[in-house]
């Protein structure tokens, strides 16, 4: 059987590339668990310091965390209080653009 070719002789399987992985790319040799994966989650939570408008929820949730426990304590954290508030009812009451205007 002259016509008959094998897949180690055909060009066009021999040059296809290699199918590319689904999912999430690797950071290091060996996979992350989802307890490493949450904890540099959190890490890199806790080090944002984008802007107030610019922040993700559960940023401004976390300062907002952070200003009631030290509200009795610091000064700062009574200000950062009201701040963050408002930018909660902003973001997520059905009225909060038009309220603090």
């Amino acid at each position: 059987m002259a016509d008959d070719h094998s897949a180690v002789d055909d060009p066009a399987a021999v040059a296809a590339p290699p199918a590319k992985r689904r999912g999430r790319p690797r950071l290091y040799d060996t996979p992350l668990s989802q307890a490493e994966r949450a904890k540099r989650y959190r890490k890199a939570r806790q080090w944002d310091e984008s802007s107030l408008g610019d922040c993700r929820d559960p940023v401004l949730m976390d300062r907002l965390s952070w200003a009631l426990k030290h509200k009795d304590t610091s000064e700062d954290a009574r200000g950062a209080l009201d701040i963050y508030l408002e930018e909660l009812v902003r973001r997520h009451h059905s009225k909060g653009s038009q309220l603090f205007k």
